[in-house]
């Protein structure tokens, strides 16, 4: 994958590839683990740096590597096998690690993978960072990788770091959450939170069923988890006064399905837990933090209970970044992928899940319900193959044509055009109060889209 700015290697979300071709491959990623040993060397000689991975096949490939790599830099490593993402980023907080880096290519799918690194506080690193390690790496003199070094090639974590994880999590709630009474299915993704999520939740009284939680190396995401839930709505379906936990290869995400086994989406959970923190009097300058992805039927919800929503561009370091320097406690995606400063600057899936959870537990409600805060305005996206990629505002047929279409949905709908930054596409996303405003405005813009920067236009 590109990265974006001054970045090569480094996307929004760590370096991912196709496995066997560069960056996903043994030797970029030894050169990898010798750039980033060489940059957290300097910063902390005397540190460790803690590993962890998902279910994918190539996991223990990459992460002998990995290891390698930061060896030959001078710095100690320790794997804590499959964890999910944000788990190894609490464990390595409390282990005082230097650093904390993950394989996985989250919501991808096995044939990919990828490398995150986060900091000694838990939180992903600045592009700075980023771009310093690229640097060294663009320097780099690939050490070899020791014959015959293997990694364990189970799906476990050891005792210890589980422990301290859902010691963590409890920790936030002081200790004092009971699920006692909510009955929950978990759809695991054949991912990291394969047994963690089932046993934590189970651990604090709920009872739990769990599908997708039989990881083979090569079924992580694979018509299952937060990008297909599908079948967690149907199990959900069955059963009365169930509700749904679904995440992705990594558990950085979270999506719910409600007791009638409707999806409820990381607009609506961000939604939930503003609302709450509002009435509480703790949302620190009564702010959340959103992509322009988000709903509009969000800033609704929150401005009407006197909040306010600042919205950023789409990834989540761009929302946790703005956190960070607004010290601000709540922010996410619509996708599911869900910051609680408060408890952690790392995403985490189950993290998300349990503060919802809490919420239902104290307001003595129903998923369904609290969804019911936000009325979601119709949303389509729309995916257009192009040859080029030019500023779209200064091409003047579409910019005037957009312009237009903003005035004719006034305040009451909005426009995103945005090309991607990983294939050939444009992305056009109108929102509306009304389907039929939607359709008026794509056949408004589709056409000149198609014109001025179709493929098939030559």
């Amino acid at each position: 994958m590109a990265g974006s700015g001054g970045r090569r290697w480094f996307g929004t979300d760590g370096i991912r590839g196709r496995v066997g071709k560069e960056p996903m491959t043994p030797e970029f990623v030894t050169a990898l683990g010798q750039a980033a040993g060489k940059f957290f060397l300097e910063k902390n000689p005397k540190g460790k740096i803690l590993i962890a991975r998902d279910t994918r096949e190539s996991g223990p490939m990459l992460e002998a590597a990995l290891i390698s790599g930061i060896r030959s830099a001078g710095l100690e490593v320790e794997s804590a096998g499959v964890m999910p993402s944000g788990a190894a980023a609490m464990v390595g907080k409390e282990k005082g690690a230097c650093a904390v880096v993950v394989l996985s290519a989250s919501h991808n799918p096995a044939t990919d993978n990828g490398v995150k690194f986060f900091g000694a506080d838990g939180g992903k690193l600045a592009d700075t960072e980023e771009e310093a390690i690229e640097a060294l790496l663009e320097e780099r003199h690939p050490s070899a990788i020791p014959q015959g070094q293997t990694m364990e090639k189970g799906f476990s974590c050891p005792r210890e770091a589980f422990d301290l994880y859902r010691n963590r999590l409890k920790g936030v709630f002081g200790g004092k959450l009971s699920l006692k009474g909510l009955k929950i299915v978990v759809d695991a993704a054949n991912g990291a939170a394969w047994f963690t999520t089932p046993e934590i939740l189970r651990e604090l009284g709920a009872e739990v069923e769990v599908i997708a939680a039989e990881p083979n190396g090569k079924n992580i995401n694979e018509g299952c988890g937060s990008e297909h839930p599908e079948e967690l709505m149907k199990e959900v379906k069955k059963r009365s006064g169930w509700i749904g936990v679904a995440h992705d290869g990594d558990a950085d995400r979270l999506v719910l399905i409600d007791e009638e086994g409707n999806k409820v989406d990381g607009d609506e959970v961000i939604t939930m837990a503003a609302l709450d923190a509002l009435e509480r009097g703790k949302l620190p300058g009564n702010a959340v933090v959103v992509t322009v992805m988000s709903n509009l039927g969000l800033d609704e919800a929150v401005t009407a209970r006197g909040g306010r929503v600042v919205r950023t561009p789409v990834g989540d370091r761009y929302v946790s970044e703005v956190m960070r320097k607004g010290g601000f406690v709540l922010g996410g995606e619509q996708s599911g992928h869900l910051l609680f400063f408060d408890a952690s600057p790392a995403g985490d899936g189950l993290l998300s899940a349990l503060k919802i959870l809490d919420l239902l537990v104290r307001k003595k409600t129903r998923l369904g319900e609290l969804r019911k805060e936000m009325k979601k305005y119709p949303q389509e996206l729309t995916n257009l193959r192009v040859r080029h990629k030019p500023a779209w505002e200064t091409l003047e047929p579409l910019a005037r044509g957009v312009r237009e279409m903003e005035a004719f949905l006034g305040k009451k709908g909005r426009i995103l055009l945005r090309y991607s930054g990983t294939e050939n596409l444009v992305r056009l996303l109108v929102e509306a109060d009304e389907k039929d405003k939607i359709r008026k405005v794509q056949e408004k813009l589709l056409p000149i889209l198609e014109e001025h920067l179709g493929e098939s236009k030559r």
